[in-house]
């Protein structure tokens, strides 16, 4: 046999010095990646949660918002208007500070002989037991205070504080969240439980639960890949150089991707690990092949040898999983586009370092340490699992047609199960159960309301429009209509502002709120508002005064239901609305169902491409389409597994949970790819298709164990995170690793090889 005339194998020195001038910058530029875990990447695949998160913040001004709430027996009592003001005036005293809204550090309207004035909405000094009751049920029941500052049941109020800070760094938010931490504590008591959410504090939990959970988890994933590799190769030399070439990879790998503008994030952060596992199943491929080659042959001449038995496999199956992650691109959502695009990248720098530097480095390293591929009698060619997978291959013979039924079957309850999949996707369940965050965002649902805030938009057409009685009366009874609609739990209109209003001017004690009469009320109560800059006011319409809005609030409910209220409310209102006024929910209700639509077509339209253009290279590569179409249809058997489990456990589809399909179609597929490329070299040198099988198997039988254990045990370890989504990915993506190793040892012999 020739010896090796490729260059990195003939000139490995020189070139590997070459490499390391590039490589210390980038290792250099790994040092400098971060994590960036803002908390609204989780809103990007919930619309619903990301329409009300802009809604509220467009009349924030952008402002960072504190939200404490205190949960007690005790809120409508002397003893708890008091710690509640306590709390607002430790809040006040922070720098940066806006503007504190709470029951003690607010003000309501009220009327002063012909005009209207503000005045505390709990009076400071002692209060009679009167007074008390009757800022309860005013609390209670009020439309602006109920579900807002205070839940229905009177257990819980929120504070709600303001500030403009930089929190620009990691640094800054957690000195901010230290310090608001610090300020609460001694509030924090038995009889009054204190609990706050901001965006800066979700960052910072994200973080830290991310950097415990590796800390964790990173050790018992390794010592496990380890422990399979070593298993598998049984040398420690070998193992020793296949782990350096892994951490020069992996030291590298951060800085190119940063280079092309890939930032880290708690959603696409697997793609390094995922990248590093795929990796090793391509070192795994090439060190298994070189130790089997002749130990008589030169140096140079085994690494020829390795690289024609390793080297246009390794190259298909990098294009295989290049187009699953590839496929991802089409997404609507950034986090899987970008992760798509970052995975094309990574798997073009795994494949030239492990046929360019990573090559010289092997050679470089087995010609200080030969005995690295030294294989020993009792190595990778035991008599017995030679026998073991002889005998498998010969059994896989007569089992076509079984393996065809079974086939046919599992795809078509694949099939029936794509109909069952849970498509509700809810940004409040990417949080662990656990967290502070998540705890509070329950809270506020349940008790507070709901989570969920959509509007209709009633636009007059002209500017000052909405402040005429008609249209006032129209849009009243629309959210009349709202309200006697099971499933809202508040509404609020620039109608039920005025109503209000009215109510205080007329001094109404029973609480049923009307209009008013007389159009100049009415323009006293416009002026009054713009006056005071009431803070609603933004919230109810727009600057000019021609759209009022309906906003409407509900729990979080499943998508669908949301969306039939929606549509219930919103054909009330067109049937019902003023002569000359447009009424409009398209915005809301588009961006709902574009929410879910968007999720499926994305996984239709990945799907479509990853399997067309596997279809192609796989015919390109053994120039048989029948091959290619029976390796492509025994690799939707991992696939037809993760569906499968996934609407049986009705796993919800989200910005992470949607890639793994496009990925382990793409990974999975690689092991096909070695073994019926093997099968047709031996197949070429005129071995018969039995024999060929059996040879193949014995010769790629350890790299497909090894690789596909690699791969599940970088799955498994994902479960132990505490971030939903990469649980949920860990153990549907390791289910799909144990299908494909089954399909591709049991059910793709049966049709490789005749029964002759």
């Amino acid at each position: 046999m020739n010896a090796s005339r490729n260059p990195f194998v003939h000139f490995p020195g020189w070139i590997f010095a070459i490499f390391l001038l590039g490589f210390i910058p980038l290792t250099w530029q790994s040092t400098k990646v971060s994590i960036d875990t803002d908390p609204l990447t989780l809103l990007e695949s919930d619309q619903r949660h990301r329409e009300t998160f802009d809604r509220i913040q467009s009349f924030l001004n952008n402002d960072t918002v504190v939200v404490v709430s205190v949960e007690s027996d005790q809120i409508f009592s002397q003893a708890g208007f008091d710690h509640i003001r306590a709390i607002s005036n430790a809040l006040a005293q922070q720098r940066g500070l806006v503007d504190v809204k709470s029951l003690t550090h607010s003000v309501k309207p009220v009327r002063r002989g012909f005009s209207l004035a503000m005045e505390p909405f709990v009076p400071a000094g002692s209060l009679a037991d009167d007074q008390i009751a009757g800022i309860r049920q005013f609390s209670v029941t009020h439309p602006l205070i109920r579900n807002i500052m205070v839940s229905p049941d009177g257990k819980i109020t929120l504070i709600t504080a303001t500030y403009k800070r930089d929190l620009s760094t990691r640094a800054l938010r957690q000195a901010f969240r230290d310090e608001t931490m610090q300020q609460l504590a001694p509030f924090d008591l038995p009889d009054y439980r204190v609990r706050t959410i901001s965006l800066p504090f979700i960052a910072e939990e994200i973080s830290e639960s991310f950097y415990r959970d590796l800390k964790l988890v990173l050790p018992g994933t390794a010592l496990l890949i380890l422990l399979v590799i070593g298993l598998t190769l049984r040398s420690f030399p070998c193992l020793v150089l296949l782990l350096l070439s892994e951490v020069a990879l992996v030291a590298m790998l951060p800085g190119v991707l940063d280079l092309a503008s890939f930032s880290l994030s708690p959603y696409n952060l697997l793609l390094l690990p995922l990248l590093g596992a795929i990796n090793l199943t391509m070192l795994t491929h090439q060190l298994t092949a070189l130790r089997k080659t002749d130990p008589r042959l030169t140096m140079d001449e085994r690494f020829a040898a390795m690289l024609h038995m390793v080297f246009r496999p390794s190259l298909f199956a990098a294009i295989t999983t290049a187009i699953g992650m590839g496929s991802l691109s089409v997404s609507g959502v950034s986090q899987v586009r970008d992760f798509g695009v970052s995975g094309i990248i990574g798997i073009a720098v795994i494949f030239a370092w492990n046929f360019g530097p990573g090559l010289s480095f092997l050679r470089l390293c087995c010609r200080a340490w030969p005995s690295a591929i030294l294989l020993g009698s009792k190595d990778l060619s035991l008599s017995n699992s030679r026998s073991l997978f002889r005998w498998l291959g010969k059994a896989a013979l007569p089992k076509r047609w079984p393996a065809m039924v079974f086939i046919t079957t599992l795809l078509l309850l694949a099939l029936f199960a794509t109909g069952h999949l849970n498509l509700d996707i809810r940004a409040i369940r990417f949080l662990a159960p656990g967290s502070p965050t998540r705890q509070m965002a329950e809270m506020m649902d349940t008790r507070m309301g709901g989570i969920n805030i959509v509007q209709l938009d009633f636009d007059t057409g002209r500017p000052n429009g909405i402040n005429q009685l008609d249209f006032l009366r129209g849009m009243q009874a629309v959210q009349d209509f709202a309200e006697n609609t099971d499933g809202f739990s508040s509404t609020y209109s620039y109608a039920s502002l005025m109503a209000m209003l009215n109510g205080i001017w007329e001094k109404e004690e029973s609480g049923i709120l009307s209009l008013p009469t007389n159009p100049l009320t009415l323009n006293l109560f416009v002026l009054a508002l713009k006056a005071t800059n009431y803070p609603f006011l933004q919230a109810l319409c727009d600057e000019s005064q021609q759209t009022a809005h309906l906003v409407l609030r509900t729990a979080d409910l499943p998508s669908r239901e949301f969306v039939r209220l929606l549509e219930s409310v919103e054909q009330y209102a067109k049937n019902n609305a003023p002569e000359g006024v447009t009424v409009s929910a398209e915005a809301g209700l588009h961006t709902i169902l574009q929410a879910d639509r968007k999720i499926v077509n994305a996984q239709l339209s990945s799907l479509a491409i990853t399997l067309i253009a596997m279809l192609t290279v796989m015919a390109m590569l053994w120039r048989s389409v029948k091959l290619a179409t029976i390796s492509l249809v025994i690799s939707l058997v991992p696939l037809a597994v993760l569906v499968i489990l996934a609407a049986g456990f009705a796993v919800p589809l989200n910005s992470v949970t949607a890639m793994i399909a496009a990925l382990v179609l793409g990974i999975s597929i690689d092991d096909a790819v070695h073994l019926v490329t093997h099968w047709l070299q031996l197949r070429e040198q005129g071995v018969e298709p039995a024999a060929a099988l059996a040879e193949s198997l014995d010769a790629k039988r350890p790299a497909i164990v090894c690789t596909s254990l690699i791969l599940i045990g970088f799955s498994v370890a994902l479960v132990w995170i505490s971030f939903p989504p990469l649980q949920h990915f860990g153990w549907l993506s390791a289910a799909a690793y144990g299908a494909a190793l089954m399909a591709v040892l049991w059910a793709l012999p049966a049709f490789l090889a005749t029964r002759k």
